[in-house]
């Protein structure tokens, strides 16, 4: 019997014979999106502006988040 690696119902009878099934859309995997990181000179620079370790966390956190669109 094959069942549904998502969910564990029978393959098969999904959708509208087991109402509440979403496997058809969380087996859906989102598209990957390519990682953008820092050089060495933006971190260095951030560095430089950012001396203490919580302040330059903060800023290489943002300046990563800005060229990922997060």
């Amino acid at each position: 019997m094959n069942t549904c690696p998502n969910c564990g119902k029978v393959a098969g009878l999904h959708s509208s014979i087991l109402q509440g099934c979403m496997c058809q859309y969380s087996m859906q995997a989102p598209p990957q999106r390519t990682w953008v990181g820092l050089t060495t000179d933006e971190i260095a620079v951030l560095h430089a502006n950012y001396p203490n370790p919580q302040g330059f966390a903060l800023a290489l956190q943002a300046k990563l988040k800005e060229r990922n669109n997060a």
